[in-house]
């Protein structure tokens, strides 16, 4: 169209007093502004009016006009236009039978056509054209497919719609393929891609527990920075639901999200999980369930960062019947089956070249109770935790680097300060546990099992799960290069421990170490590429051997409960990456985390680390990636080989980490061999991947937990061991992705755990999605979801990214 301005502006570039010809013969004039050409061209002085015919075009206020013949006013500054007709201006094109047309206000009316903008259009037999973008359609049709017939139109008795705006179809009917499908009293589609508030499309699911259940969003933008996305949703066996999504942004750098929902669960009251733990009186009655998730995150001017993190629900089981909650509607993560709490944190952290400070609180809620509407009294809670780091300093001129860190933390819970515990042995393994009137390890599922709190505090079998702990160790090292390549690090360090519990028999306690370290490593790399060209994309492998000596030379560490009461020579003193039951009730008798124990008396740590980084050139400027590690690692405690005893077992598991991020190949693995036990845990994640959005992947997870003491056995068969397999592919007008958990180790379940596949159809025309979802969550129910996505302002929606297959059939 531009093109066709510019030539027009080039023929007439001369103002005629009459009509001329072109040089291709085609009369031509210039009046009163109108550009004008014709075949047939004739001026009525008389009744100040011009009469074109055969291939009219006509240049006015920035609009081009061609008709098969026109009349123009030039009084009332109006035009008539017959016969093919077609009005174009930078933003839109008119077309029709017929148009009547003030050039001067812009407005008319069009008969039997068409209004486009980009791909939304409207058609009808009598168009109003209002205003400069306003238009009023009469036994209107509109669709933003770019096909034809289009794939899907609304028709309307009538239609009010601003381009950039909105439209407003009076009785729509949706059709699909020209059908009629789904008769509405009125509708509101936005025409722009700016957010803009109105109903969202529908959506629909299907599950056992739940029934068929449709949901109806909208979207409120509330301001530039601010917006909300309300959802009625209702159960066919719950009952009604309502969720909403509030989002923020309050600079570049930070910005907020509040996910909430609540429903009154018909089918949950009834259920035997929840009234065997509810007296005979409740069993039975309503119960609203609801959850909460925020997070914010804030830079403020003064280096500080302010963080948020909350997460909340009624009932402990909430996220199992709905584990999709607060991250479909926002962009938060679900909450896994694994996790063992649901955790609110509050942080601020400030940073600069040479620190880090952070003041942090951490509440959790215990997922590991049978009971859904069990109390919180048991979990120990982070209230709050102080943190203090300093990199390593030069000491002046002196060659030497010093360091400091420090760690205050107060743990609570609104439970007892310790636990009191018992101990049977079962199949030969001693297991301890929590004291309770029914004696078993297992009281927790048994709604007449009660907890025993001992009083007063017995030192030799209870385990303190409350108090203060306050670390501080300062450092000293002197780097030394011994050759090209060849580096020493010897580094000293001093720690000393403060504890405090409210426990008048135990109340204090203090650990004080000297620890001494040497570090030696070195590197041998090489570059590949075009060495030549700067700018050339080249690739450097480097190996990094790296061995750690250390020892601890002097150690005050007086006994004390809050260490256990097992001889600790016999238990491995290996750092493990978690903290679990088995911790915390086994023969390491674990208290707050893997700060109260001593792991390192004399240790050798062997390493070896391969990496691959590629160096390429974006807009002149260098991009790092690495695109291999490779990690090899393992220690050998030479203090726990001196001792005298038996089941020694130096030697700790052997780790391999390797994190590969090819365009087309990706791997995720990390492997634990444990020496003497002779079996490998492992959790490994491999994907192949084209550029055609097509992609298989295979994961094995397989877990053995590793007994407490040595001479325990390792019980193969209470491995989890699960293999997973995924794949998609995605072609022009069908998406596809799937995956499936098999599970090895079948106990009396069906072999296959969880699987998902989500299903995009992309009909012609590129004005719709359809995306249907399929999952079976681990021992859970069964979910069918069926979503539509309808391009209303012309921009193609995209389609889900294959991460998203991550969220279901978890």
């Amino acid at each position: 169209m531009l093109l066709s301005l510019i030539v027009l502006f080039c023929l007439f570039g001369v103002e005629l007093a009459s009509a001329q010809t072109s040089p291709s013969g085609t009369p031509m004039a210039k009046i009163q502004g109108l550009l004008l050409s014709a075949d047939n061209m004739f001026r009525d002085t008389d009744e100040d009016s011009v009469e074109l015919s055969g291939a009219v075009q006509i240049i006015a206020n920035e609009r081009h006009i061609s008709a098969d013949k026109a009349k123009i006013s030039l009084k009332s500054r109006q035009v008539d236009l017959q016969g093919n007709v077609k009005l174009m201006t930078v933003s839109s094109t008119i077309s029709g039978e017929r148009i009547l047309f003030d050039y001067e206000s812009g407005t008319g009316v069009i008969y039997n056509g068409y209004v486009q903008s980009g791909p939304v259009l409207f058609e009808g037999a009598v168009i109003q054209k209002t205003g400069p973008e306003e238009y009023f359609v009469v036994d209107a049709n509109y669709t933003t497919c770019t096909n034809c017939p289009a794939t899907w139109n609304f028709s309307g008795t009538s239609i009010r719609a601003e381009l950039g705006g909105y439209a407003y179809i009076k009785s729509p009917i949706l059709r699909i393929g020209g059908i009629p499908v789904l008769p509405l009293p009125y509708l509101i589609v936005p025409l722009k891609s700016d957010r803009q508030s109105g109903l969202l499309t529908p959506s629909f699911e299907q599950s056992q527990s739940g029934g068929f259940t449709p949901s109806l969003p909208y979207f409120w933008a509330i301001s530039r920075n601010t917006d909300a996305t309300l959802i009625a949703k209702h159960y066919e066996f719950r009952g009604f639901k309502g969720l909403a999504n509030y989002r923020y942004v309050l600079d570049k750098k930070s910005s907020g999200e509040l996910d909430v929902g609540a429903l009154n669960d018909r089918v949950f009251k009834n259920e035997g999980r929840l009234n065997e733990w509810r007296s005979e009186e409740s069993q039975g009655k309503a119960l609203m369930r609801w959850f909460i998730r925020y997070q914010h995150y804030q830079e403020q001017e003064s280096g500080w960062v302010h963080r948020v993190s909350l997460l909340n629900a009624s009932d402990l089981q909430y996220f199992r019947d709905f584990p999709k909650d607060g991250f479909e509607t926002g962009s938060m993560k679900p909450l896994m089956d694994q996790d063992p709490a649901m955790e609110t944190r509050m942080s601020a952290t400030k940073n600069s070249n040479i620190s880090h400070f952070s003041v942090d609180a951490s509440y959790y809620q215990n997922l590991l109770q049978a009971n859904p509407l069990a109390g919180n009294n048991d979990a120990v809670h982070r209230l709050p935790e102080l943190r203090y780091a300093q990199v390593s300093q030069p000491l002046g001129s002196s060659g030497f680097y010093y360091s400091l860190d420090f760690d205050f933390a107060n743990f609570t819970r609104s439970g007892a300060a310790f636990d009191s515990l018992a101990e049977q042995t079962i199949d030969g393994n001693r297991v301890r546990y929590i004291d309770n009137t029914c004696n078993s390890p297992d009281y927790g599922s048994n709604p007449n099992c009660e907890q025993i709190v001992g009083d007063p505090f017995d030192a030799s079998k209870d385990l303190i799960r409350t108090g203060q702990r306050l670390d501080l160790q300062p450092s000293l090292s002197y780097p030394i290069t011994i050759t090209n390549g060849v580096d020493l690090l010897p580094k000293l360090s001093y720690r000393e421990t403060h504890y405090n519990f409210p426990i008048p028999e135990v109340s204090n306690h203090v650990r004080r170490y000297v620890r001494a370290d040497l570090a030696a490593r070195t590197s041998f790399n090489a570059v590949y590429g075009d060495l030549s060209d700067l700018k050339s994309t080249r690739y450097k492998h480097e190996i990094k051997p790296e061995v750690i000596y250390t020892v601890l030379p002097w150690i005050d560490h007086k006994s004390h409960a809050v260490f256990g009461t097992e001889t600790q020579r016999d238990i491995p003193v290996f750092e493990s990456a978690s903290v679990s039951d088995s911790d915390l009730f086994g023969a390491s008798g674990l208290q707050f985390d893997y700060k109260d124990r001593i792991y390192d008396r004399n240790l050798v740590t062997y390493s070896v680390t391969n990496t691959i980084t590629e160096k390429s050139w974006i807009n002149e400027q260098p991009v790092y990636r690495q695109l291999a590690l490779f990690k090899l690692s393992q220690s050998y405690d030479a203090w726990k080989d001196s001792q005298n005893i038996d089941h020694k077992q130096p030697w700790s598991n052997i780790s391999l980490l390797a994190d590969v991020r090819f365009n087309r190949f990706q791997t995720y693995t990390l492997l634990n061999h444990y020496p003497y036990q002779k079996y490998t845990n492992a959790s490994s994640r491999v994907r192949i991947n084209d550029d055609f959005g097509r992609f298989f992947e295979v994961g094995l997870s397989r877990l053995v937990t590793p007994p407490a003491r040595p001479q325990d056995p390792v019980d193969i068969s209470k491995r989890t061991e699960d293999y997973t397999f995924a794949g998609g592919m995605t072609s022009r007008y069908l998406n596809l992705m799937g995956k499936l958990t098999y599970d090895s180790v079948v106990r009396g379940k069906p072999a296959i755990k969880s699987w998902a596949y989500i299903a995009q159809f992309k009909p012609p025309g590129d004005c719709w999605i359809i995306t249907f979802i399929h999952d079976q969550n681990t021992d859970g129910d069964t979910n069918l979801q069926l979503g539509f996505e309808f391009t209303f302002d012309g921009v193609p929606k995209q389609p889900l990214p294959q991460q998203a297959l991550d969220n279901y059939g978890r």
